[in-house]
């Protein structure tokens, strides 16, 4: 890849790239939505399915999370599963599809912009 400094993805891409990964990971295909809060956030919803907590910590072992990500991913005290992730999994997952990282990202109506592309090597 030539040296890219930005990388805009339609929320459709992004929801199939999640989708792909979650069935790269669990093995077993899952529709998703992605909601939007133009300029600020971002996140995904499981349509029909509910993922175990066990699964939850799949996606995060595969995406290498960090603490802060484990913490911001698992469920309020006494939660036993989770109907989405949040933008931090998300983008994660994003990472390891595209092989990239990114400095910051852009969020608009249509699109999730990435800034400051990267190819990642160690992935």
């Amino acid at each position: 890849m030539k040296d890219v400094r930005a990388l805009e993805l339609s929320w459709c891409e992004v929801c199939s790239i999640v989708t792909e990964e979650i069935k790269d990971i669990l093995d077993f295909q899952i529709q998703c939505r992605i909601n939007v809060e133009e300029g600020s956030f971002w996140d995904v919803t499981f349509i029909g399915h509910r993922l175990s907590l066990v699964q939850l910590c799949r996606l995060l072992q595969a995406t290498q999370a960090t603490s802060e990500d484990w913490e911001d991913a698992l469920p309020d005290e006494g939660g036993v599963d989770v109907g989405g992730i949040g933008i931090v999994l998300a983008e994660d997952l994003i990472s390891r599809h595209l092989k990239l990282t990114w400095e910051h990202h852009l969020i608009t109506e249509d699109s999730l912009w990435l800034v400051g592309v990267t190819k990642d090597e160690d992935q």
